[in-house]
């Protein structure tokens, strides 16, 4: 018999003021009962009941103790109740991802897994700032570019496609670059999470960093994107985020003959054993689902 199930005996003879009323509820010996009182009150080195012929009632310290195993017992139904829900595909998710790709592709398409787990909730972290697992004690991260944690597991989703793009005003106003050879008489928008400051802004090509002057510092990506479609400067940024006004011609991309970045996309995870079964399901789901976006907008690379 183990410690808990001595500690239900003893809430048990409290509750009913006799060992044989406890003894017959749960179909035990009486001295079952006896000896998992004395076994506590050996244990404890105190006398828990004042014992009668007829009537068994709580001592003082008995009555401390009884405050707190009930406590106890209490807490592990808690724990018991927290089993049932990871059993039954109950439970939460806490996530981060930058906000665009939370926006554009995981909040769009999240009614797909509520079908099959409609139990979960899923607590978003859409930010452009670094996600820390750890601290911010999220479930998973998913980061852009290359990651160099080596406590934390990676799963790959595949790659995505740096672009580079101009709005059709900015054509109007300062001309089609033809060649990196002309970025010093362009603008590009900068763009720094935590806004630091530097002379000239960067362009990014596969072997190449290109130095541009810009005009315009942001520090999230909605209003990099925005900069851009206002003819502010040159913006570059992965595929997914610019699609639709690639598409509608309000963006424009340049220098497609020169070979671009590819930025690696992993999930993050903590190095933990048990992980509910929902939880591995929605990592499963959120790997298809972006590897299908990627490739349905041509631009990922294996």
């Amino acid at each position: 018999m183990d410690k808990i199930e001595r500690l239900r005996i003893f809430c048990l003879v409290a509750d009913k003021q006799s060992f044989a009323q406890v003894a017959q509820k749960m179909s035990l010996p009486r001295s079952t009962i006896t000896y998992a009182i004395q076994s506590l009150e050996k244990e404890y080195e105190v006398l828990l009941f004042y014992r009668t012929t007829r009537k068994v009632s709580l001592t003082h310290e008995g009555s401390l103790f009884y405050d707190e195993a009930m406590r106890l017992i209490t807490q592990l139904k808690e724990l018991n109740r927290f089993k049932y829900q990871i059993r039954h595909q109950q439970g939460k998710i806490s996530i981060g991802l930058p906000k665009r790709m939370a926006t554009q592709i995981l909040i769009p398409h999240l009614s797909e897994f509520y079908q099959d787990y409609p139990q979960v909730k899923v607590l978003l972290n859409g930010n452009d700032d670094f996600s820390n697992l750890i601290e911010q004690q999220l479930d998973c991260v998913v980061r852009v570019g290359q990651v160099q944690d080596e406590y934390l597991l990676q799963r790959s989703m595949g790659n995505i496609r740096l672009v580079t793009l101009v709005a059709p005003t900015y054509i109007q106003q300062h001309g089609k670059p033809k060649d990196l050879q002309q970025m010093e008489q362009h603008f590009a928008v900068d763009y720094h999470v935590a806004r630091n400051y530097a002379e000239y802004s960067h362009l990014e090509f596969d072997g190449q960093r290109i130095k541009v002057p810009y005009q315009l510092l942001v520090e999230n990506t909605e209003a990099y994107l925005q900069a851009g479609l206002a003819g502010l400067g040159i913006i570059q940024i992965p595929a997914f985020d610019a699609q639709y006004y690639i598409q509608s011609g309000q963006l424009i991309e340049i220098f497609q003959e020169i070979a671009p970045i590819f930025l690696p996309v992993n999930i993050l995870l903590n190095d933990r054993k048990y992980r509910p079964q929902y939880f591995q399901a929605f990592i499963d789901w959120l790997e298809n689902l972006l590897k299908q976006q990627f490739s349905s907008l041509s631009i990922e690379s294996r």
